[in-house]
């Protein structure tokens, strides 16, 4: 049995599946121990025992840009790595959930030249650029909630397509707003037969409790986005 067949991984084997269909993965292994996926810089990889990582990475070539996922905490001192731990989770119900707006708020997909507002209200404007932005929004999508005909918050997927970047503008918070958005993207995710997933940094309780109030479930361990250099382990 493959390791991915295991169903403690079926968050994991969702997420590595759609990069093969759907972001054009290239698998690098698949076996009893590992499944991992190249994607562009990245290798997205799942271990059955992470200190089995040293011996995939030097036959497969997996340093440089890492994704691990279902790891435990003590991966970054295992592999000799700093990163900050994230849960993935994965929308695995075969129904999307029901798409509620608040009263007086419209979903709407957001044109590339939204790109600068969008970069600008962004609360980790570190990862991208304004003009990644703009390439995210016309071939990912961003979606914005609009009130009185005003933006006042926004959602789309990463480059990797998993779904993130969910903004509420401070004078819209608790209406209900991000979980209207959220629902949005999960519906749209799911009419390209996709599955519909995030990662979540563990520092961030709020969005933790959101996505498991919205259905989704968790990984069975933590997902770490980090640089492992060959000298390291």
């Amino acid at each position: 049995m493959v390791l991915s067949d295991d169903p403690k991984f079926m968050v994991e084997r969702a997420v590595l599946d759609d990069a093969v269909k759907n972001e054009n993965g290239a698998v690098v292994v698949y076996d009893e121990r590992a499944y991992a996926v190249r994607m562009g810089e990245w290798v997205k990889c799942l271990f059955a025992d992470v200190n089995d990582f040293a011996e995939y990475a030097a036959r497969y070539d997996l340093y440089g840009k890492v994704c691990l996922l279902g790891a435990p905490s003590t991966a970054p001192s295992t592999l000799g790595f700093e990163a900050r731990p994230c849960v993935t989770f994965a929308y695995l119900n075969p129904m999307p959930p029901a798409v509620e707006c608040p009263n007086g708020v419209e979903i709407k997909r957001l044109a590339p030249s939204l790109a600068e507002t969008v970069y600008d209200a962004y609360g980790n404007p570190g990862s991208y650029t304004a003009r990644d932005i703009a390439d995210i929004m016309r071939e990912k999508g961003v979606f914005g909630a609009i009130a009185d005909g005003k933006l006042v918050g926004f959602i789309g997927r990463h480059d990797d397509g998993s779904m993130g970047m969910l903004e509420i503008f401070e004078q819209a918070r608790r209406r209900g707003i991000g979980s209207a958005l959220e629902r949005f993207l999960i519906t749209f995710v799911m009419t390209y037969g996709r599955t519909p997933y995030c990662d979540v940094y563990i520092d961030n309780p709020q969005s933790m409790a959101l996505q498991r109030k919205l259905g989704l479930t968790a990984a069975s361990g933590y997902t770490f986005w980090t640089k492992i250099d060959k000298r390291a382990i």
